[in-house]
């Protein structure tokens, strides 16, 4: 038997431990990449839930301040005092809503109130003020003295009340409340009283309606800002 015959066994010895030791490394290497890669990829989760977390807080902020900005800025209404709604000029909007109007309607007018703010929309006269005339002439829509007449306008009833707030909404618009129109004495509610009514008091009573339909609304609004605070 030559040396390589003899030494054979022992070299393949050394080839089978170098073999295991190089797969050892090689597992090792590849186990710490998984860690590694394991690891980076539950970081960049995280990191992404706290960055969509982070957004989801800011614009639930955003929209609460923007709401407030909002009711403050642009939707706030008024608790206006008798005199100041007595030179009021109500040849404008009110700026009041359906769920606003719907707070002060009361009797035979509940239910009307997409009909008042629409024709405010269509002439722009102040809806609370249409809706005073007609709860003072006809005790809030009970008693009209021609078929759905609420105003005591003329001497014609209509087809139902929504055409009755239309047609008196546009009169008042054309004919009192512009400048040139046939019975235009103003802008306020006692020049509409020179050419509407009779009575010398007929202006107090719309005013005091409308005062307290303002007083209601104003509340029911600051009542809602204190809670978005």
């Amino acid at each position: 038997m030559d040396k390589y015959s003899k030494l054979k066994p022992a070299l393949l010895a050394v080839s089978v431990l170098v073999v295991c030791a190089v797969l050892f490394v090689v597992g090792i290497g590849a186990g710490t990449g998984e860690i590694n890669s394991r690891s980076a990829a539950a970081g960049r989760s995280l990191a992404k839930e706290k960055s969509v977390f982070g957004k989801e807080v800011d614009l639930a902020d955003s929209l609460r301040v923007s709401t407030v900005n909002a009711v403050i800025e642009g939707e706030s209404i008024p608790a206006y005092t008798s005199s100041q709604i007595r030179n009021l000029d109500v040849s404008r909007p009110s700026g009041v809503t359906e769920a606003d109007l719907k707070l002060v309607t009361q009797g035979a007018l509940v239910g009307l109130e997409s009909a008042f703010l629409k024709a405010e929309e269509d002439y722009g006269v102040n809806c609370l003020f249409v809706m005073a005339i007609a709860s003072l002439e006809s005790a809030n829509g009970t008693i009209c003295f021609r078929p759905n007449n609420m105003f005591g306008y003329g001497n014609t009833g209509f087809s139902s009340k929504a055409e009755g707030i239309d047609v008196v909404s546009r009169a008042l618009a054309q004919n009192y409340l512009s400048p040139g129109g046939s019975l235009y004495s103003g802008k306020t509610i006692s020049d509409v009283n020179k050419r509407y009514a009779s009575s010398s008091t007929w202006d107090d009573k719309v005013a005091s309606r409308m005062t307290h339909y303002y007083s209601v609304i104003s509340e029911n609004h600051n009542a809602a800002l204190e809670k978005l605070k």
